[in-house]
């Protein structure tokens, strides 16, 4: 059976959005709307670790960054050895309802986000933090350390 022609969307094209795409058009079905940015995203993160039994874990603020830290990479690979995909949503482990994991989040919404192995950057986001300054807010969070900034560049 065809469409109605006077029904309304008939005759659009049905636009299908990519998960980055469909986050970044509604962040609040995501994020809280009443609690700084990096923290959200950081909370989700380790909601994330936690669902996966990573511990221990270890959470930390500053003036510019939040940060999390573990004993294990929990972030880049699958238990099975398949990498985890920054660009679209992933469920948490356990069949929880309507979950996803943190990282998706970090593509999304972070103003700067790098991720630190055994005291080296294996990942930044952008040059806006060097790896000296990425490495010396990793000190100490164990060996693999996410770290998120707090607020986007000032102009």
């Amino acid at each position: 059976m065809g469409a109605d022609q006077n029904t309304p969307g008939s005759g659009e094209a049905l636009q299908v959005l990519d998960s980055l795409d469909a986050i970044r058009r509604r962040p609040g079905m995501f994020l809280p709307d009443d609690e700084p940015l990096a923290f959200a995203i950081v909370s989700l993160l380790l909601e994330t670790a936690l669902r996966q039994s990573v511990v221990p874990l270890t959470v930390r603020a500053s003036a510019d960054f939040r940060a999390i830290g573990a004993d294990a990479d929990w972030l880049w690979r699958a238990p099975d050895g398949e990498p985890y995909h920054f660009d679209r949503l992933i469920a948490l482990p356990g069949g929880i309802r309507n979950s996803f994991r943190g990282e998706i989040l970090l593509t999304a919404f972070a103003p700067f986000w790098a991720a630190v192995a055994r005291g080296r950057v294996l990942y930044r986001s952008s040059a806006r933090f060097d790896d000296a300054r990425v490495l010396r807010e990793a000190v100490g969070m164990g060996a693999f350390v996410v770290i998120v900034a707090e607020a986007a560049p000032a102009p």
